[in-house]
């Protein structure tokens, strides 16, 4: 087991082609690392990578996040191993969520580790093209985001919106341009509605495996133009939007407990495909 600042070439390659991290953690990796970046690693007598943990800094304390290949035998002894040791690099004030991802819901782990179930994030998917009454929804003045112009807009809309989420939250500039330099990244893609002058709302989307599966990636509303629509309208738009770059599943991420943006994403024909799992850490002397 050892403790990483920075990953070498070979290790980064590997963690990448795993895809078992989550984007914040992955682009951190990837363009930086930023502040309060650590991982730990275990390797076999080769020196291979059998198992990776990372944690990097999010809007209310740190997201890790772990990865365990095949060749480590035991997966939830390895994945315990990391996790505590990447657990003790943090003083026991500091929050630390960790997620899981679909039928993996690590709970013996996290129990072992004195981790408490918190979040869950469903994934929905729904195949495209939207029925063209549907599709007629989405009517709504769009125009593509512009690089190096609207960047101070939309960090505005998207902390506004989301200043309750650790990971989606607190972005500054370097975090955006961080997203603008991915090689999935398309200003075309990127949905903005603007209202008496401002950045009302945005839908960014993103395409996955060819461009067969189209993500919407992030969308809000900002708080003073709630009730006006707008999150049924970019939603449609941005599928309509993905749709026309080729995608013929439009997909998307929820908060379980998010009651409202559940029933509107079902009411335009989602289905549940599967569920990511956050467990916490609370800070000491938080009670839980």
């Amino acid at each position: 087991m050892e403790t990483l600042r920075a990953l070498p070439p070979a290790d980064l390659a590997a963690v990448r082609a795993s895809g078992q991290l989550d984007d914040l953690l992955l682009t951190d990796l990837e363009h930086g690392p930023r502040h309060g970046f650590v991982a730990v690693a275990e390797r076999d007598a080769a020196g291979a990578l059998v198992g990776y943990a990372q944690a990097s800094c999010g809007n209310s304390g740190f997201v890790l996040g772990a990865v365990v290949w095949p060749s480590a035998g035991g997966r939830d002894d390895t994945r315990q191993r990391l996790l505590a040791a990447l657990l003790a690099e943090f003083p026991s004030e500091t929050a630390v969520t960790w997620w899981t991802h679909g039928a993996d819901d690590g709970s013996t782990v996290a129990a072992a580790l004195g981790l408490r179930a918190d979040r869950r994030l469903l994934q929905l998917r729904r195949p495209l093209p939207l029925p063209p009454e549907t599709a007629a929804a989405g009517e709504v003045l769009l125009r593509s985001f512009v690089v190096g112009a609207d960047e101070a807009a939309w960090l505005e809309v998207n902390n506004a919106a989301f200043a309750w989420h650790g990971e989606q939250g607190g972005w500054d500039l370097a975090t955006l341009q961080q997203r603008e330099l991915e090689p999935w990244f398309r200003p075309e893609g990127f949905l903005l509605h603007e209202r008496d002058g401002r950045l009302a709302a945005f839908c960014w989307t993103k395409l996955h495996d060819g461009g067969s599966v189209g993500e919407i990636y992030v969308i809000a509303v900002h708080p003073a133009f709630h009730g006006l629509g707008l999150g049924r309208a970019l939603t449609v738009a941005g599928l309509v939007h993905l749709h026309t770059a080729g995608a013929v599943e439009g997909m998307l991420y929820v908060d379980a407990d998010n009651t409202a943006a559940v029933a509107l994403y079902r009411a335009l024909g989602f289905e549940h495909a599967h569920t990511d799992q956050a467990y916490v850490r609370d800070p000491k002397g938080t009670p839980p």
